[in-house]
């Protein structure tokens, strides 16, 4: 059985994308895994397939670097979606290492729980599906 019900991997990389999908699904992370390669498709998926709280995702993965769409311009759309899906749903940032100050926006974002380094690991992911908090190491 699945930790979680759903995640949404939103990532332009065709390489990161197939990794993280992978390792969720060996180490039964999610029953269901979207994909969204843009910071606008993700949003989209989020109007129109999370209709209430049991739709939404558990998680986003979320890269920072986006093209058009940045996941910084995506966190500050994710705060005008539903309660239902702002309150149910927290962001994890997949990125490389991110300069002290940009930390310090995300980590200012209630629905962001933390930042890691890309690709995710088993030991991320297990963590993450057993605490339902990110590792010491992978937080703010």
């Amino acid at each position: 059985m699945a930790y979680f019900n759903s995640v949404l991997i939103v990532d332009d990389s065709e390489i990161d994308v197939l990794v993280n999908r992978r390792l969720m699904e060996l180490t039964n992370f999610a029953s269901n895994i979207a994909v969204a390669g843009t910071g606008e498709e993700g949003l989209r998926y989020l109007q129109e397939e999370c209709a209430n709280a049991g739709n939404a995702p558990d998680y986003i993965f979320l890269d920072i670097h986006l093209p058009m769409m940045s996941g910084y311009d995506f966190m500050e759309a994710f705060k005008s979606l539903p309660s239902y899906i702002t309150e149910k749903t927290k962001i994890i940032v997949l990125s490389v290492f991110q300069k002290p100050d940009h930390l310090r926006v995300l980590s200012q974002n209630a629905a962001v729980i933390g930042q890691v380094e890309k690709p995710l690991t088993q030991q991320v992911l297990k963590e993450l599906g057993e605490t339902h908090k990110l590792p010491a190491s992978a937080s703010f």
